[in-house]
Order: structure tokens, then C-alpha cells, then sequence
């Protein structure tokens, strides 16, 4: 129940945006209104003033001592509402971490600052109520004199005539080629009117309606997925649905047949994808069924766009919102279903800052508050999502084909070839196999799909006389050759050098770059196909805005032939004349140190095979590698998902990590490894006498023990499953008691985490 109160003496507990693990309490100065739960407000907070959020309101502030008043409410309507505010202490205490970190990130850049975001006004004109009358333009111009006058009034009658009521000033006078003192005027004699009113930055409403769509009939699998889900949206009850189905198979149009059910049951949907490049791509299909009261919400927005969209959202412009990962927390009301697209997708996961939330996670249990519906869809489903379904938490729904994309032409999935690279020592990044299959489609106009996991031209420069290679300055990492401009640059804080022709420990001329980048992918795509037109994409390609819809767009309308890139080529595009997916090296990632290395490397390999064939023309992938004997290339090759999920299911109930266990990294970093070593030692040794029946490893040094002039250390906790809030309440317990920190020094917990390096 939202609370406002309105005695004589009000406090108000307030969560800043911070690691603090309680609210500190105001008093709500007399005659001060619009001060209650999940509204924003102004305080003192020592030197600085801060924006918070209030997260209870009461009469008394006995034991606190004296408090401070607060200095303004930011909300005329609270801007986190009553279902957001039991989402944010499900996730403060799930995640172990403050409310005002969830609240940061649930809000838009700005709304929290200590000069807080605000909405743009602009001004409108509209006729005065007295001239709001079929015959009021004829009886005006009798009446007035001026020329300038007239035109406005006509401009004006033309934007009604429009259907826009209330045009903007400044287009009213430029349509008018009139002046603001003609205006005034008109306002003076009663005849229009000056409004304010929210001012929408432009591209934030798309203009676009829905479209004629060709009449598509739902294959019966894709029927009885639907009319499962459909039941429970008519039904308004929580249920989970797994649909696993195979690339191509149709998940998309289950989800869009879902959302079209549950907005004419007056609900409303959140949609989400795992990468900003996927979001135009989904957002065209979306729209062409549902216009433009479907919303883009994610990070490759301008500030001010993520902010007017926001706001649309709580007023309900929308009825539902598609985006990556942050989209789970937008602020729609009465929600009725959310789809988790790539379920499986590692950047679901927040890393930082905290909350350190799993968006798919975040997305069940949201659903669970809304009595909504959630499906989770995937070709390569997470093994957590695997076995939920197998013990029957979620509900499994199978796509076991591709999708016709005619009546009497079924589509196969491609064939997987693997070529065994050991034993060559080829100067090219691709093997006589791949390109003469490159050869064979860019012969036929047919396009062409290649995934190598590693941007730059070469991974490892190094001097093949004494092995020195360059490392980071600020990061224990080896930073990579870019060709462009002969640079050096860290992946990691993005620190950049020249590569020098001679040695730095050695002196000798004898530094050679070795591995294989994407720029090298394409250097060598063009020495081999020079007539060939490519397009390359990953982080350095597509840090511009809307740089990925322009990259794939000229790929999708066959303005390329070759697209080259890192894991983000290879999930939920859908090219009709991509017919070959070539994977570079399949070795990337697979040897790492991680329980979860040979799952992603699954994942990965079978989402980028799926690019392939997905209309009339047959697919085929070739996997370059240097382990072909690996059983995880085998189950990609046979598209065997339930034998490899079996096969490390076993694995993992051996050994209890998930979904047998629960799990818990603590990280440790600052700018003095001593003091760095000495605050994970004396934090674990906590974590142990807390965490009674946990096996608590660590302190170790990081994967990659520095990163930006920050020494790293880790620990990790691992659980019984049924143990999770025994070991949520001991990382909480050590982490009050720890006191204060090292200057510099940081503690961050990550529950459930995806990865250790």
C-alpha cells in the first residue's frame, strides 16, 4: 500500500544510489507535498546534496538522534511504483546489495544526480476556446490586418486540420514564416493560446504503423506452444514456459502471437534480447505487427532518449517495450507477459556495477509478482533452464523443426563439417576447405556468415627471439595489435601505443604478430576475394550510435556479400541468402579454466550454425579447429543438444556446481596489492566461520591479476542448493562487520556468477 502521509512531524527514510547498507532519515519539512514511497526526493547528505528515493515514510524518528531536512520533492507521481518497489527488495536482498543500487539502475542516467534529470518543456499553441469553431478562420480574417497574423492563423488551422491540436512554437512559426511578437500579439487578443508541455526528443516514438502482413499459418508445434502459453495468459496466472527449439524453428512468432493475446487482454509485455544488435533487426518485426505502441529501450540510446522513453513507459504510451537486458526493469504497469529471447545469453548477466542481476532471473520472478506469463526461449537452452524444466519449475515446450517458409518445401538444419587444422602452418586465417566454400557461394550470389571470438588483427605480438611481448601498462594482460594505425591497445582499459619494430627486452628487429583477429579475417578475405564486399563487426566497428542497425542493414538488403565479426553475428539473425557459416577457430574460449567453457562454447557454435539455410537454400558450416577430438564439437556437429546437456549434467551433479549447487564470487580490488591480499585473507576467513556447511575457496590473484591500476583478488563460495539464504545472510553479515576498507579498496559480491575472469 503506497503511504502519504500528512502530520505536523513526517520522516522520511531515504536509499542514495550507493553501497550503503540503510536508509538514513529526513524530516519532511511543513507544507512540503508529493513526498511518499518510491518517489524521488532532494536531501543533505554531508557536503554534497544527493537524490534518493524514499522507501518508507513515518512519524516518529526516535533513536536516530537529530535528523535534516529535506530539501525537495523531485515528483509529482512517484517514480518507482508499488510493484517496482517489491522488485527492487527481492533484488537488494537476492543479490546482496543496497536499495539504492537497484535504483540506480533501474532509472534512467540523471534521475539520481545531485542536479536530477528533469522533463523538457516546450511550448505549444493552441486556438483560445472561444475560437475553437469550424467558421473561426473566415470571421479571423476579417478581422485581422496583418498579413504575418493571418498566415500564423492558417498554419495553425492547417496543423488541426492534421489532427494536431497543439503544434510546436517554434514549427507553428516556421510553417507561418512568422516572428514570436506576431504571436504575442494573437495571445493578447485572446485568439490562441501558449501550453507547455513534455517535450519528446525526437525517435523515441517511431512514426511507422503497423503494416499488411502476409497471412503466415502456425506449423502445429508452433500451435501447441502457443495454446499452452495462451492459456495461462487468458487465465492471468504465473507459469514459466522452456521453448526449446531449433534455430529457425519459429520462437519469434509464438512470442509476437503471445503479446498480441495479451494485449487484448488489456496487458501489457516486455521482450527481451541478449544484444543491441539484435534490437533493430526484432523491433522491425514487432512493429510491423504492433506499430509504434511497441518501445526501444536499451544502452545505444542517448541519455535523453533513454529518459523520454522512461517516462512514456509509467504514463503508459507503450504496450510494450523490447531491448537487452535493462528492458526487465522498465516501468510498465500491469504486466502481463515477458519473453526472454537467447535465454542462454551470457550478457543477460549484470557485472557492473552492482546489482550483479541475471536478467532472465529478474524476468521470472517479476513475472511471478504479476501473476504474468514468462517464456524463455532458446536453441541451446542454459542448463539451469534445462533442468528446471526436467523437475518440472518450468513447463517445457518443444520446436523440433525449422519452419516452412513455403507450403511444400520443409527447411533442414545445415550440414556441420569440422576441419582438423593440426599439423598446418598456414598464413591465412582460412583453410583450403573454407575458402574454396567461400569461393563456391560468393560464385553463386549467395552470402556468407564468419565468427571469430577475437576483434584486433593479432592477439599476441610478440619477439620470436626472447618471447617478450608488450603488456598493458595498467592491466597484467598483453595488449593486441590493431593494424589500423599500427597501435597497440588493451582490451581491458582501452590504453593504446605504437608497435615498435625492435624488441624492448632484447633490442633485435624480431617482433611478429601472431594469432588471428577479426581484421586479419578481413585482410585476408580481401587479398583472397579482392571483387568480394565485406562487412566487419564487432566492438570497433559499432561503438557509433545505430552503428549496428547501418552495418546490418547493408548486409540484410545485399549490399555485402562476407559479414566478418565476434559473437555478436552469430545469435537470432534471420538472412535468407546466407547459405555457409565458417567458424575461424572453435578453440577460442573452449580450453579456459571454467566449468561453464565447454557449455558457451556449445552455445556459440550451434547459434552461429544456425545463420545458415534458413530459407529455400541449403546451409553448411565448417568449424576450423585444433581439437577435433573434443565430444562438445561432436554434439554441435550431430545439432545432439540433449546428449551434450546430459553428458555435463552428470558432470556438474558430481560435482554440485549448478544447477545442483549454488554459487557466490567475491571480488577483491584497490591500488596496493598488499592491502588488496591482506582484505581478501581477513574477508574469507570471515566468510568461513559465517558460512557454516560452505566450501569457501580462495583468496587466489585474479585470471588477469591487474586491470586499470586495480590489483585483483577472488574468492568463491559454492553451496548446496537449498543453502542459498543461509549463504545470502553470511556474505551480508561479513560484509557489515568487515567495517571500513583499505583506502581504495573495493568488495564486490556477484551471486550466481557466469564467469570468473
Amino acid at each position: 500500500m503506497r503511504l502519504l502521509l500528512k502530520p505536523d512531524r513526517m520522516f522520511a527514510e531515504v536509499a542514495f544510489p550507493l553501497p550503503l547498507p540503510k536508509p538514513f532519515i529526513y524530516r519532511v519539512p511543513p507544507g512540503m507535498s508529493g513526498v511518499s514511497v518510491g518517489s524521488r526526493v532532494l536531501a543533505p547528505f554531508g557536503p554534497r546534496r544527493m537524490t534518493g528515493v524514499v522507501t518508507a515514510l513515518r512519524q516518529d524518528a526516535a533513536g536516530v538522534g537529530q535528523t535534516k531536512d529535506l530539501l525537495a520533492s523531485l515528483d509529482a507521481l512517484p517514480s518507482v511504483s508499488a510493484e517496482l518497489f517489491d522488485l527492487v527488495r527481492w533484488m537488494a536482498d537476492y543479490y546482496v546489495c543496497s536499495w539504492g543500487e537497484v535504483f540506480r539502475v533501474m532509472m534512467p542516467a540523471g534521475m539520481l544526480s545531485a542536479n536530477p534529470a528533469r522533463t523538457r518543456v516546450e511550448r505549444r499553441i493552441r486556438f483560445a476556446p472561444a475560437w475553437r469553431h469550424e467558421k473561426a478562420v473566415d470571421v479571423l480574417r476579417t478581422e485581422l490586418r496583418g498579413p504575418r497574423q493571418i498566415a500564423v492563423i492558417e498554419s495553425l488551422a492547417g496543423y488541426v486540420a492534421e489532427g494536431l491540436q497543439e503544434p510546436r512554437q517554434a514549427d507553428l512559426l516556421a510553417r507561418a514564416g512568422a516572428a514570436s511578437p506576431t504571436l504575442r500579439s494573437l495571445v493578447q487578443r485572446g485568439v490562441l493560446e501558449i501550453v507547455e508541455a513534455e517535450a519528446i526528443r525526437a525517435g523515441v516514438i517511431d512514426a511507422g504503423e503497423a503494416g499488411a502482413l502476409p497471412e503466415r499459418t502456425l506449423h502445429p508445434a508452433q500451435a501447441d506452444a502457443l495454446h499452452a502459453v495462451s492459456a495461462c495468459i487468458d487465465a492471468k496466472r504465473f507459469h514459466t514456459f522452456l521453448l526449446h527449439g531449433v534455430t529457425g524453428s519459429g520462437k519469434t512468432e509464438v512470442y509476437i502471437e503471445a503479446l498480441k493475446q495479451t494485449i487484448r487482454r488489456g496487458r501489457t509485455g516486455i521482450v527481451l534480447v541478449p544484444e543491441i544488435a539484435l534490437t533493430p533487426q526484432i523491433v522491425r518485426r514487432f512493429r510491423a505487427h504492433f506499430g509504434s505502441r511497441i518501445a526501444v529501450f536499451h544502452s545505444g540510446m542517448s541519455a535523453g532518449e533513454r529518459f523520454d522513453t522512461w517516462l512514456l513507459l509509467r504514463a503508459g504510451r507503450f504496450d510494450a517495450v523490447v531491448g537487452p537486458r535493462s528492458a526487465v526493469l522498465a516501468p510498465l504497469s500491469n504486466l502481463g507477459l515477458l519473453v526472454v529471447d537467447e535465454e542462454h545469453g551470457q550478457s543477460y548477466k549484470q557485472q557492473n556495477p552492482a546489482p550483479r542481476y541475471h536478467a532472465r532471473d529478474v524476468a521470472v520472478m517479476r513475472a511471478r509478482m504479476n501473476e504474468a506469463v514468462c517464456i524463455l526461449g532458446s536453441a541451446t537452452p542454459s542448463l539451469e533452464s534445462h533442468y528446471n524444466a526436467q523437475r518440472g519449475k518450468y513447463t517445457f515446450l518443444s520446436l523440433p523443426e525449422r519452419a516452412r517458409r513455403s507450403a511444400d518445401k520443409p527447411v533442414s538444419l545445415p550440414d556441420v563439417r569440422i576441419i582438423d587444422l593440426r599439423g598446418t602452418a598456414s598464413s591465412t586465417s582460412l583453410s583450403p576447405w573454407l575458402e574454396d566454400a567461400i569461393g563456391q557461394r560468393l560464385a553463386r550470389s549467395e552470402q556468407v556468415i564468419l565468427l571469430q571470438n577475437r576483434r584486433g588483427y593479432a592477439p599476441l605480438p610478440e619477439c620470436v627471439r626472447c618471447g617478450w611481448s608488450p603488456e598493458c601498462e595498467d592491466c597484467s594482460i598483453t595488449m593486441v595489435f590493431h593494424k589500423s594505425g599500427y597501435r597497440l591497445r588493451c582490451h581491458y582499459c582501452g590504453r593504446t601505443a605504437p608497435l615498435r619494430e625492435h624488441c624492448a627486452n632484447c633490442g633485435e628487429a624480431s617482433i611478429e604478430a601472431f594469432g588471428t583477429g577479426t581484421q586479419r579475417v578481413e585482410e585476408d578475405l580481401e587479398t583472397r576475394f579482392p571483387e568480394a564486399r565485406i562487412v566487419r563487426m564487432d566492438l570497433d566497428t559499432t561503438s557509433a550510435k545505430d552503428a549496428h542497425e547501418v552495418l546490418l542493414r547493408r548486409f540484410e538488403e545485399g549490399h555485402a556479400d562476407i559479414l566478418v565479426g565476434t559473437q555478436m553475428v552469430a545469435k537470432g539473425f534471420d538472412f535468407e541468402r546466407v547459405t555457409l557459416v565458417g567458424v575461424i577457430n572453435a578453440d577460442i574460449g573452449l580450453l579456459l579454466p571454467d566449468f561453464r567453457a565447454e557449455e558457451r562454447a556449445y552455445q556459440l557454435l550451434s547459434q552461429v550454425a544456425g545463420r545458415a539455410g534458413r530459407a529455400s537454400l541449403p546451409g553448411e558450416v565448417v568449424i576450423q579447429t585444433r581439437n577435433p577430438d573434443r565430444p562438445v564439437l561432436r554434439y554441435a556437429r550431430d545439432h545432439d543438444y540433449e546428449t551434450f546437456a546430459a553428458r555435463q549434467l552428470a558432470e556438474r551433479r558430481a560435482l554440485c556446481y549448478p544447477p545442483f549447487g549454488r554459487m557466490a564470487g567475491i571480488a577483491f580490488r584497490g591500488p596496493r596489492a598488499r592491502d588488496v591480499a591482506d582484505l581478501a585473507r581477513r574477508w574469507t576467513d570471515a566468510l568461513r566461520k559465517e558460512a557454516a556447511g560452505a566450501q569457501v575457496m580462495g583468496p587466489e590473484e585474479a585470471f588477469i591479476s591487474r586491470v586499470k591500476k586495480q590489483y585483483r583478488y577472488h574468492s568463491m563460495v559454492k553451496c548446496r542448493r537449498g543453502d542459498r539464504i543461509s549463504l545470502q545472510k553470511a556474505l551480508r553479515t561479513v560484509e557489515e562487520g568487515m567495517g571500513s576498507l583499505p583506502a581504495g579498496c573495493r568488495v564486490n559480491i556477484d551471486i550466481d556468477p557466469v564467469g570468473f575472469f
